[in-house]
């Protein structure tokens, strides 16, 4: 395979490109679906091909193919410089941001690969863990979601880069479901990580899939989420949908480049209260959205996004890096070889603050917990978000009383984050799938439990 890359560079480099940049992508799949203790379906799946992007007479080209062989490559280049010349979009070499070469080998032990686990044992623990919900009483539906990934990844480009790097991922969804009397609750939790199919056992996924069952049940007794303004307790799963929905995309250097981000010209300008500090950070040791390097070849790092309140910088690759004069923060990512690389989050969370749970709660004589994402809408351009949670319960002189259901919250995010009056101590990042342009790439988002003031929310009459 390098040998390919390495000829496939050359052509293109002697057909006059300015820049070529090669990735070859073999990738060995399983997706396993359980429902109420049967097997849906169990696939295992392999897909490989190539990719080339090229830079010449300033526009950008890039071709695909399923077809692993010189002659492919070759022509991907071919097409690609033809679709170049065609588009022409004012794009020159200088207009890359530089970036150090790098020759690099990220090699997986054997025992690291999901490829290291026959089918048949996947499917006999996802079978374990739902029967562990399932069990917990009679009025409970499953559905139980796996996929895994083994990758293979070798890229090239005309600047010297060459980098072969194997990774391997694994992502469970358990949703139980109850209904009582026509009402129908569901609630869900879901764990990803790093590595190979052994890891799976330290989430102790028969203690989460009994709780996610026994949190249904629950909801079946809750009371309707009362409407108003209110001071609003979010665990970290909550906060992570607020780093990552409703400010993330925001700081995303493409969507700045477009003007399609409330954050264009807020560099060094105060966008939060200063209890609050967002990072993204693609170097977390078996978190679910950590890169070695992006698909520009560029090494994963941690970036400060809101220190202390203060907009200190946007995600980037290397042609926004370069037009809005900011740094190259490895961001680069594409969902396969049929795409090119855009700008995306890895690891984005809050940091931590000072105060427990506890502390956030204290003095609050009436508003509400809300814990778990549910979802729901975001607008980059405006800031204005809607989010769900799952469960929530009121808040009462201090002390969590009363379950609710049905909680969402809504507002102007430059707004929301300035009315951050606590951060808690501990960070829970959750593992999902990010979907931008098209494209879908493994992420993880979260944060500590966060205390907000004068939070929209919306339930069943307004107070």
């Amino acid at each position: 395979m390098e040998d390919l890359v390495e000829r496939t560079v050359n052509y293109g480099t002697m057909r006059g490109c300015k820049y070529v940049e090669v990735r070859i992508h073999v990738a060995n799949s399983t997706r396993i679906e359980v429902r109420n203790g049967k097997v849906l379906s169990a696939t295992p799946g392999m897909d490989h091909g190539a990719c080339v992007r090229v830079l010449i007479d300033d526009g950008w080209g890039f071709s695909s193919t399923t077809n692993v062989d010189p002659k492919s490559l070759k022509d991907s280049v071919d097409y690609a410089i033809k679709s170049a010349l065609a588009t022409g979009q004012d794009i020159s070499e200088s207009s890359l941001s530089k970036a150090p070469i790098v020759k690099r080998e990220v090699i997986l032990s054997e025992n690291e690969k999901t490829t290291s686990t026959p089918i048949e044992g996947k499917i006999r623990v996802i079978l374990e863990a739902d029967k562990a919900a399932r069990k917990v009483s009679r009025a409970i539906k499953t559905t139980l979601k796996y996929v895994d990934c083994y990758e293979e990844k070798y890229y090239g480009n005309s600047e010297g880069s060459r980098i072969k790097m194997e990774e391997s991922w694994l992502y469970l969804r358990i949703t139980a479901f109850a209904s009582e009397a026509g009402v129908v609750q569901s609630y869900s939790d879901k764990f990803g990580v790093l590595g190979g199919f052994h890891k799976l056992r330290r989430f102790n996924y028969e203690e989460i899939s009994e709780k996610v069952a026994e949190k249904a049940l629950s909801l079946l007794k809750a009371e309707k989420t009362p409407a108003g303004k209110f001071t609003v307790v979010i665990d970290g799963d909550l906060a992570g949908l607020l780093a990552h929905e409703a400010f993330g995309h925001a700081a995303e250097a493409d969507m700045v480049m477009e003007g399609t981000s409330v954050l264009k010209d807020k560099i060094g300008k105060r966008v939060a209260s200063d209890r609050v500090t967002i990072v993204d950070d693609a170097t977390l040791m078996n978190e679910f959205g950590s890169i070695s390097y992006d698909d520009e070849g560029v090494k994963g790092q941690r970036k400060i996004i809101v220190q202390n309140g203060f907009l200190r910088g946007f995600l980037s690759n290397r042609e926004s890096a370069f037009k809005l004069g900011i740094p190259l923060t490895g961001n680069a990512r594409a969902q396969d070889y049929k795409h090119p690389p855009i700008v995306r989050m890895t690891n984005t969370f809050f940091e931590g603050g000072d105060m427990s749970l506890e502390e956030l709660l204290e003095g609050v004589s009436y508003g509400i917990f809300a814990k778990g994402g549910r979802g729901g809408e975001v607008s980059p351009a405006d800031g204005v978000f809607q989010f769900g949670a799952q469960e929530a319960y009121l808040i009462e002189n201090g002390c969590i009383s009363k379950p609710l259901r049905d909680f969402s919250m809504s507002g102007f995010i430059l707004e929301t984050l300035k009315n951050v009056t606590g951060v808690g101590r501990d960070i829970v990042l959750k593992p999902g799938f990010c979907g931008k342009m098209g494209q879908t790439v493994r992420v993880s988002s979260g944060g500590p439990y966060i205390r907000i003031e004068k939070m929209a929310v919306g339930g069943r009459r307004w107070i």
